[in-house]
């Protein structure tokens, strides 16, 4: 039998190969190209303030230090970028950020207020609803909440409060004001006492200290003991504003089921 001759493929087209080597060279393009825009290109060089801010564009940009190395515009870590810029700018509150190519970061702030007021030696810090130290003053606002019984920890701007052994954090200050803010109690409170051992005391009219325990008394969420609480307290106030409205004193309802009044009579006395 004669031999089979093996069938040879035909050589290809040079248009296909033109058309596979066009592809080689696009897909290589592209790659060199994002490799680049992850690493060389796009670094961020300013910022593009949107809101109301005592801080320029400027500011917020030698925060983040954004002249002094080469971040890049889609690999940044804007968390960190916006926690240093927070901490250098204290008033900064920034709600968001979003990436503005060829060079920019987009910022969307607002401003952080002073809510309370705590003295340290002879100076007073600033202090917002979130804890943030804000700066010290020689003297605080009027109508300011005073934050009174321990001393702040290792205090800076831009920093978190904090107070040596103390029970209260930052998100249960936060929560405490916004319950008292839904009480009849909030036009009156003129300060708080920070405890080691418990919730806030709230200073009401700077003559009854109002104690509040790890506000816990009838189970629940934390924000239900405290809407509570502030409904029985301002049950019993009214009572004792109706008998003598200058009354001074401590109510505790730390105790479940207790609301004890301790009187106190004559001389100096420190709510």
């Amino acid at each position: 039998m004669p031999k089979k001759i093996p069938k040879q493929k035909p050589p290809r087209s040079p248009r296909k190969k033109k058309r596979w080597l066009t592809l080689a060279i696009v897909l290589g393009f592209v790659g060199v190209f994002v490799a680049l825009s992850l690493t060389v290109l796009f670094p961020i060089s300013r910022c593009v303030v949107v809101g109301q801010t005592r801080y320029s564009a400027q500011q917020f940009a030698d925060a983040m230090q954004l002249g002094e190395q080469n971040i890049n515009l889609f690999r940044a870590d804007i968390q960190a970028l916006i926690a240093q810029a927070e901490q250098a700018l204290p008033y900064a509150n920034i709600t968001g950020a979003t990436r503005q190519p060829p060079n920019a970061l987009r910022l969307y702030v607002e401003e952080h207020q002073p809510a309370f007021a705590q003295q340290q030696d002879n100076m007073w810090w600033l202090i917002a609803e979130n804890g943030r130290l804000l700066e010290q003053v020689e003297a605080p606002p009027e109508d300011m909440l005073m934050l009174r019984g321990m001393e702040l920890y290792e205090a800076r701007p831009g920093q978190i409060a904090q107070w040596e052994r103390a029970f209260t954090r930052t998100e249960d200050m936060g929560l405490l004001i916004s319950a008292l803010r839904e009480s009849t109690l909030w036009p009156y409170v003129t300060g708080l006492r920070i405890s080691t051992y418990t919730l806030p005391d709230i200073i009401y009219q700077d003559r009854v200290r109002i104690r509040l325990g790890s506000a816990s008394p009838v189970g629940g969420t934390q924000e239900h003991n405290l809407r509570y609480m502030f409904l029985l307290a301002e049950q019993v106030l009214e009572h004792l504003n109706d008998q003598n409205p200058n009354y001074r004193g401590v109510l505790d309802l730390s105790v479940s089921g207790q609301t004890p009044f301790s009187p106190m009579w004559g001389g100096e006395w420190e709510p």
